[in-house]
């Protein structure tokens, strides 16, 4: 029977180090789980955690570039207006994760 070992994290809230993408469209971020320690790639999942208004926003359960020390994640608003990282730190948004690692 495989072994599963879970590791969870977050970026810290107000803080994120978000970085802007297209002409302001969106943000992203690149988390590190480096901490984890995972040998190999892990399920990765994730959610946007903050203080307001993360419910109108799109694309914090899509991953990008998955490995065994992180991920990247885009953000943005549903309705295509335009987001910066100091908007998002200002509403403490954040991301919360969950990487399943099987052995």
């Amino acid at each position: 029977m495989p072994i599963v070992r879970a590791e969870a994290g977050s970026t810290p809230p107000g803080s994120t180090n978000w970085k802007p993408y297209g002409n302001n469209i969106g943000v992203f971020v690149d988390v590190d789980t480096t901490a984890a320690g995972f040998g190999s790639t892990p399920k990765y999942f994730t959610g946007l955690g903050g203080n307001t208004s993360h419910w109108r926003t799109t694309g914090a359960t899509s991953i990008y570039n998955a490995t065994s020390t992180g991920f990247r994640v885009h953000v943005r608003w549903a309705d295509g207006s335009t987001l910066t990282p100091a908007k998002a730190n200002s509403l403490q948004w954040h991301i919360n994760w969950l990487g399943l690692e099987v052995a």
